[in-house]
C-alpha cells in the first residue's frame, strides 16, 4: 500500500509517501514559504524520484491541524482534490498525533503542543500510543498543572515557545531539534496505520481541526457585540 502524506499547517511545507508503513521519500521546507506554492511541486517531484504514478497512491493522508488557518485548508484542499479526482481514499491526522509519533518512543507522558497566541497552546497527551487527553486549548499554566506530578515531555513548536515556564516542571523534558518538527513521514506513517485498521473514507473525512476561532472571526463577533450594546 502506498500512502502520500502532506502537512502545510506549520511554518514547514512538507510531503512524503511510504509503501506498507515504510518511508521511501519525503521532502520538508522549513522557511516559512508560500505552502500553496511550494506544496504541488514538491509531490511531483517525489513522484519523478521515485518513478511512481499520482494515481499509484492507494491513500492521502492529509495533516488537518490544529495550526495555521490558511495552511490547514491549503493541505485539506489539496487532499481532497486528489481524493476526488482519482477516487481515492483520505486519512485524516492531527498536527498533536503527527508531534507524538515523533517521540513516541518515551516511556511516559508526552504532551504535544501547538503554538496557538501567546500563553495558549493547542495541545493533547499521550501515553503508550493512547491519547488520553482530547486535543484542546490551553495555557501554559494549565498544560503546568496538568503535567504536575507525570514523567512527560513536551514536543512541538508550542514547547519551544514556552520552554522557560514549561522548564518549572520538575523532571519534564523538552524535544529537541528536528522533533519538534511536524513531519510528512510522520503524516504518512499514521495515515498508514489507520488505512489498516479501516480508519480511512473518502475526501469528506479530511475536515480541518481548528479547535478556536481565526482572528478575522474573533474581530467580527467583538465589531457585533459592540454594535448591538449600542
Amino acid at each position: 500500500m502506498l500512502v502520500l502524506g502532506i502537512d502545510s499547517t506549520s511554518d514547514a511545507a512538507t510531503a512524503a509517501i511510504v509503501r506498507d508503513g515504510v518511508l521511501l521519500c519525503e521532502y520538508t521546507q522549513n522557511q516559512k514559504k508560500t505552502h500553496s506554492v511550494k506544496m504541488l511541486p514538491m509531490v511531483e517531484s517525489m513522484l519523478r524520484d521515485l518513478e511512481i504514478s499520482i494515481s499509484d497512491i492507494d491513500v492521502f493522508a492529509c495533516g488537518i491541524g490544529p495550526g495555521s488557518f490558511t495552511g490547514v485548508r491549503i493541505g485539506a484542499a489539496t487532499v481532497r482534490s486528489f481524493c476526488d479526482a482519482l477516487k481515492k481514499d483520505a486519512a485524516a491526522v492531527t498536527s498533536l498525533e503527527a508531534l507524538y509519533n515523533n517521540v513516541n518512543s518515551f516511556c511516559g507522558t508526552v504532551i504535544s503542543l501547538v503554538f496557538a497566541r501567546e500563553n495558549e497552546c493547542y495541545t493533547a497527551a499521550y501515553e503508550n500510543n493512547t491519547e488520553i487527553l482530547a486535543p484542546c486549548v490551553m495555557t501554559v499554566e494549565e498544560i503546568i498543572s496538568f503535567a504536575k506530578g507525570k514523567k512527560c515531555m513536551f514536543v512541538g513548536d508550542g514547547a519551544i515557545a514556552n520552554q522557560n515556564a514549561l522548564a518549572k516542571c520538575e523532571g519534564a523534558l523538552i524535544a529537541q531539534g528536528r522533533h519538534n518538527i511536524i513531519s510528512a513521514g510522520a503524516i504518512a506513517e499514521i495515515g498508514y496505520k489507520k488505512a489498516a485498521s479501516g480508519d480511512i473514507g473518502n475526501s469528506n473525512i479530511v475536515s480541518p481541526l481548528y479547535l478556536r476561532k481565526s482572528q478575522a472571526e474573533r474581530e467580527y463577533d467583538e465589531k457585533h457585540k459592540s454594535e448591538e450594546s449600542k
